[in-house]
């Protein structure tokens, strides 16, 4: 059962990784083309949403399938991954009441997250839009709510250093601003990566540390 564990938090890492390295070669591949300038060529990093990659069709016009398939890819990998670390990362809060309900409901809240994301890989902006928003806010709203309560339990909880708290509290506020600014123009774009980004960093440190609990 520790192996499984284990084997779960190093997935979650690995899933980061694959996540960024095939959403990078979607970038690459996209058919070029955004919101306010459809001639735009290429994927800019500054002006694209991220989701602009899982797009049938570039804003360009062009066929986008290559980089829609990589994106589907990494996003649903990534999201797969969550739901054995959230999993594994429950068992870790078994020596408090209040640590293991909120443990408890911060995981329930990973594995929604873990399904709107693959929802999202698989609901291409340009041709599936309402479904595309029901799962961005559904998935992003749990990512937030398990934040929540992931930095109560791993601040209350003796199990892991106080620094795994901290990083999961700044994480939690990050993506929080993320969000408010998520619907303001260029700079929802940006927020958008930082906050993708971070979560990426903070899963990964946090499974890190846990993986490292479970070598003892």
């Amino acid at each position: 059962m520790e192996d499984w564990r284990q084997k779960a938090y190093l997935f979650v890492i690995l899933g980061g990784a694959v996540y960024v390295i095939l959403s990078s070669l979607g970038m690459l591949f996209y058919a070029g083309g955004t919101y306010i300038n459809p001639d735009a060529p290429g994927y800019s990093f500054w002006a694209n949403y991220l989701s602009d990659i899982g797009r049938s069709k570039a804003y360009s016009g062009k066929d986008n399938t290559v980089s829609m398939i990589l994106y589907s890819i990494a996003l649903s990998f990534w999201a797969v991954s969550f739901i054995p670390f959230f999993l594994a990362l429950r068992s870790l809060f078994t020596e408090g009441k209040l640590e293991r309900i909120l443990s408890t409901i911060g995981s329930l809240f990973g594995v929604i997250a873990a399904i709107c994301l693959i929802g999202i890989a698989f609901t291409p902006a340009d041709i599936l839009g309402g479904p595309h928003i029901i799962f961005v806010y559904l998935g992003y709203s749990s990512l937030l709510y398990l934040g929540v309560l992931y930095s109560i339990t791993l601040y209350k909880s003796d199990k892991l250093p106080r620094q795994y708290a901290i990083i999961f509290i700044i994480w939690t506020i990050i993506f929080y601003v993320t969000l408010t600014l998520g619907i303001i123009g260029l700079a929802g774009i940006i927020a958008q990566k930082i906050g993708r980004y971070s979560t990426i960093i903070c899963f990964a440190y946090v499974a890190y540390g846990a993986w490292k609990l479970e070598k003892t």
